[in-house]
């Protein structure tokens, strides 16, 4: 339903009804137990939402209306569809809208469906012929939007924007709010669900709103392709009256990592192309979303521990006071490798909290962000399998106090881990082989581990070796060295393979600051688990 009607200067403008048509199946991931899905979507929205009951038939398609200005809208079903469908790269879901803006929608020419296609990477196709709501008996009309679940939400966003200015007298020319617009619902729009991995992380790195095309590719297929490279889920914030964009990144830290680093590289390869002079590139901004009850932790007493992140990465800090989905922002300003610096000392203090704020309430097995199958035992993947080398040198911190340090990346990690004594590989002398065996998101995450244990105290000069098979290392190494390549474009550090076979295997190895060097640990894994 939409209420339209002249609207005094200054005051809101009378809200949109948009309805969303979700499988039956999917409702339940929407609602969250004892409704606190819905709860966080509205709060963080300001949309009012109503789920049409379920009929004898639980898993047929139910109808999600929801109601607000265009950009809450945009938010609001970005965070349902990633919820609903979670995991799936690319959705086509029925979006029913009203029918008296259609044409603003549309746009003269199309033009208005074009830019939402180029702006955020989606299809959105428009049926003819109206349809009529059974519940108002009002006439609407009927969107096929196909894309990635996320940019679907802020794709719609964009439309409806467009299509305010001329349904909704008093909405502003750029789709953003209007002025006197509530408070609940001016929250930031572009924060994601976190999902129930308590080691994931979410960071947005700002970019100039010029090159959000090149980064999102024709329907998402460039940003699709660099979460993949990345590991985690990457999405691009809704339009607002900013010059600037987000690329929102969420996942591992090493994944997240790797993502900042991929998409600054094709915001560099945007800059040759469009003409544009690249030093726009040379300081950025990243936010990173701290879990409130950590905001302490990272502030310190009297701001002392933000001075000594600004002080060892040389950026300018800024911790904000809203909230939003139980986080607050921590604004981090500095050349790309300087900001990495400073989130891996925040990311440091964030791990060092949570051993002090008790057992962290993780699952026993973490979800493979790489591909969508479903946790798993671990007798499974018994054939799965990582061999690092660990310095001789700094295996008793990895080891811990009574095997207290490998208990921990068991339990924590959910792989079998074994460290062999040096009298078992006497072709390594300065080195003991550590065995990890499990799923690949499990020994990337045990990869971490070991790597933080070992080179505690000198993060930055933190050494990566890594055995692996003549087969496999023809896979790391690529095509005339492409996935070398690549990979020493997306984490700025060099990798190097070696030659010479030794015991039947070749060293991998790559050397820099931890973010980067587990970022590496995590594409090589990547690379491997393809070729397999």
């Amino acid at each position: 339903m939409q209420v339209s009607g002249i609207h005094p200067p200054g005051q809101t403008p009378e809200a949109l009804d948009v309805a969303i048509l979700v499988p039956g199946d999917n409702i339940a991931k929407i609602i969250g137990k004892a409704g606190s899905g819905l709860k966080q979507i509205r709060e963080a929205s300001g949309c009012k939402i109503n789920v049409q009951a379920a009929g004898a038939d639980r898993t047929a398609t139910r109808r999600i209306d929801l109601i607000g200005q265009p950009v809450n809208i945009g938010h609001a079903s970005g965070c349902m569809l990633a919820t609903a469908f979670q995991g799936q790269p690319s959705v086509e879901v029925i979006v029913l809208i009203p029918d008296k803006c259609i044409g603003s929608v549309i746009g003269r020419g199309g033009e208005n469906l074009k830019r939402v296609r180029e702006t955020a990477g989606i299809h959105i196709q428009v049926e003819r012929d109206p349809v009529l709501n059974p519940m108002t008996g009002e006439q609407e009309r009927m969107l096929t939007v196909t894309g990635e679940p996320t940019m679907c939400g802020n794709g719609l966003g964009i439309a409806l924007g467009n299509s305010g200015n001329a349904c909704l007298p008093g909405l502003p020319a750029s789709g953003g709010l209007p002025a006197g617009t509530p408070a609940c619902a001016q929250q930031p729009p572009e924060v994601h669900s976190m999902g129930d991995d308590p080691d994931a992380v979410q960071i947005h790195l700002v970019i100039p709103g010029r090159l959000t095309g090149a980064i999102v590719g024709k329907q998402g297929s460039t940003i699709q392709q660099l979460a993949a490279q990345a590991g985690c889920k990457l999405a691009v914030s809704t339009r607002t009256s900013s010059a600037d964009r987000r690329v929102i990144c969420v996942g591992a830290p090493t994944c997240v990592v790797a993502a900042q680093q991929l998409v600054h590289n094709a915001a560099l390869q945007a800059c040759d192309t469009a003409g544009l002079d690249k030093e726009l590139l040379n300081t950025v901004t990243a936010i990173f979303w701290i879990p409130k009850e950590s905001s302490g932790a990272i502030i310190g007493k009297a701001g002392s521990t933000l001075g000594h992140i600004r002080e060892q990465s040389m950026v300018k800090v800024q911790f904000g006071k809203e909230e939003a989905r139980q986080m607050r922002p921590c604004t981090i300003m500095g050349s790309l490798q300087n900001v990495i610096h400073a989130e891996g000392l925040i990311i440091n203090i964030l791990i060092e909290d949570r051993i002090k704020q008790g057992p962290a309430k993780r699952p026993p097995v973490i979800q493979d962000t790489s591909d969508d199958s479903k946790r798993v035992r671990m007798g499974e993947f018994v054939d799965e399998q990582t061999k690092l080398l660990v310095p001789a040198k700094r295996a008793g911190a990895v080891i811990g106090k009574q095997g207290s340090g490998l208990g921990r990346i068991r339990e924590e990690c959910g792989v079998k881990v074994d460290m062999l004594q040096q009298s078992q590989a006497p072709y390594w002398p300065e080195d003991r082989i550590l065995t990890l065996q499990g799923p690949l998101a499990n020994r990337a995450a045990a990869v971490g581990a070991v790597l933080q244990m070992a080179f505690q105290g000198i993060e930055n000069e933190c050494v990566l070796k890594m055995l692996v098979s003549k087969a496999d290392a023809g896979a790391i190494i690529g095509k005339s060295g492409s996935m070398l390549k690549q990979l020493r474009e997306s984490t700025g550090i060099s990798t190097q393979v070696e030659k010479e076979e030794v015991a039947g295997e070749r060293l991998v190895h790559s050397q820099g600051a931890f973010l980067p060097v587990t970022a590496v640990a995590r594409m090589i894994m990547d690379v491997l688990a393809r070729s397999h």
